[in-house]
């Protein structure tokens, strides 16, 4: 059976936009059904505890046969692949060129050491709900009554520019 998962996409080194691009490319060859793109948005790093590069920002819809745990394993595969290297755990948030989150694995409530789903952050993050609104308006969170729509308005500000469509690269 499969499974609709929400991923999102984030960099904010190097060339940010070929990096989501290929990013999509590789989670299109994971998933069952045609992948669905948000466009790539500008956003302002938040949490960071000192200047660094906006980060471009793109949500994906993909159909897994996967459990959460593998495809966990395949995402930190990815960005081992795309050049992210894992820093040591530390409380600051860091730049890096690939940070890909699952946001929602088939409305899975769910809780390991290595996972939290949903995304326990994402329903609080305009960088993560504008592109989430452009592909799929009418998703819910588990357990949160209001709207994607009202989760945007209450979320913290902040600065989205449109960049371009998140087409897969060939």
């Amino acid at each position: 059976m499969s499974i609709g998962v929400v991923l999102a996409l984030g960099s904010n080194l190097g060339d940010s936009e070929t990096t989501l691009r290929l990013a999509s490319k590789e989670l299109s060859l994971l998933s069952k059904t045609d992948l669905i793109a948000s466009s790539i948005w500008r956003s302002r790093p938040e949490g960071f505890a000192k200047d660094v590069p906006d980060f471009f920002n793109a949500v994906v819809y993909i159909t897994v046969e996967i459990s959460p745990e593998n495809l966990l394993d395949e995402v930190l595969l990815l960005e081992k692949k795309l050049g992210r290297l894992k820093e040591k755990k530390i409380q600051e948030y860091s730049s890096r060129s690939i940070d890909i989150d699952i946001i929602d694995y088939g409305g899975l409530v769910y809780s390991s050491d290595r996972l939290i789903l949903p995304h326990p952050r994402a329903h609080i993050r305009q960088f993560v709900l504008r592109p989430l609104i452009e592909i799929k308006p009418g998703f819910c969170f588990p357990n949160i009554s209001n709207s994607i729509n009202e989760l945007f308005i209450l979320a913290k500000p902040n600065r989205m520019e449109f960049i371009s469509q998140l087409i897969p690269s060939e």
